[in-house]
């Protein structure tokens, strides 16, 4: 799809968003979706289920992805977070890490022990390079706490048919318990967790020329309240 296209959220107010992303005002319709483009299942196989609230202004079906918090004692050899850290990483995890299984993705995300940066690690349905057992990463430096940028990872993940996918970090307002995802004839949610930022992924919008993917996004309180509305244009760091 352009960069033209618009998204599926009902009209709200909306507030700037402290941080990495760059809140931009975007026309919306209503939006309706094929039940048989509605994934089934996630990345690993489970079932994919709709959240336990009635999420405000969402037109399309939603789905679910699974979030786990993972203490630095339980990091066993079969958890994500263990696999994560066998990359050649320059860096010392502190505390928990946050585990994330998406329709198209799964994500591990740290927070290193000064508190000045995080990193993790981004896989994908698509088969990775080299055929390692994740396709991607990211490394980034907070600033008051804060990141910068996003650090948008689009090289070496895809999807199952091959298509490039794009990951970031969002970090959502206090209220948000849910931050959602539009995607191809689906809305993907995610929960907060861990007090670390959220790692998500697109699998449109996504230009390898021109380096940068395009994330329409919402966010929403513990009662499904919509809180804000939002377009995220990352881009790779230079």
């Amino acid at each position: 799809m352009s960069e033209g296209r618009r998204g599926r959220f009902s009209r709200r107010p909306f507030g700037v968003i402290r941080g990495t992303v760059v809140a931009l005002a975007f026309g919306v319709v209503a939006g309706c979706s094929d039940e048989a483009s509605v994934p089934k299942r996630l990345m690993d196989g489970t079932h994919a289920a709709a959240p336990p609230v009635t999420l405000e202004g969402i037109q399309d079906h939603v789905v679910l992805t699974k979030v786990r918090v993972v203490s630095h004692t339980n990091r066993g050899n079969q958890t994500r977070s263990a696999s994560c850290l066998e990359r050649d990483w320059d860096a010392q995890p502190e505390g928990s890490s946050v585990e994330r299984v998406g329709v198209e993705s799964e994500t591990v995300t740290f927070e290193q022990a000064s508190r000045q940066v995080v990193f993790g690690c981004d896989n994908s349905l698509g088969r990775g390079e080299g055929n390692r057992p994740w396709c991607g990463g990211a490394y980034g430096r907070l600033y008051g706490g804060r990141l910068r940028d996003p650090r948008l990872d689009m090289v070496g993940c895809s999807t199952r048919d091959g298509d490039p996918m794009g990951f970031i970090w969002v970090e959502p307002g206090r209220r948000t318990k849910y931050l959602v995802v539009e995607q191809p004839g689906y809305a993907e949610v995610y929960e907060t967790a861990g007090g670390l930022p959220i790692r998500i992924a697109t699998v449109h919008d996504v230009f390898i020329e021109g380096s940068h993917a395009v994330f329409e996004l919402s966010e929403h309180d513990k009662t499904g309240q919509m809180l804000r509305t939002y377009r995220v244009d990352a881009r790779v760091a230079g």
